[in-house]
């Protein structure tokens, strides 16, 4: 399973978008601009992090994967 793409971490968990991020002041892309920016990190796979908050998050409400 391919888990690369842009990941960002906030006080209400994570958020995760495979391809691309717009937003008003930027856009970042799968296959141009990966920088970092305003939270948002490019991982070639996901972070050890984001797989903890996500089965967390199943275990609390019951979802299996």
């Amino acid at each position: 399973m391919d888990t690369s793409g842009f990941y960002k971490q906030t006080e209400d968990g994570w958020f995760y978008a495979p391809n691309a991020v717009h937003a008003p002041e930027y856009t970042l892309e799968r296959d141009g601009n990966r920088e970092s920016v305003d939270g948002w990190e490019w991982h070639d796979k996901a972070p050890m992090d984001y797989l903890i908050y996500v089965t967390l998050q199943n275990e609390n409400t019951g979802n299996n994967l």
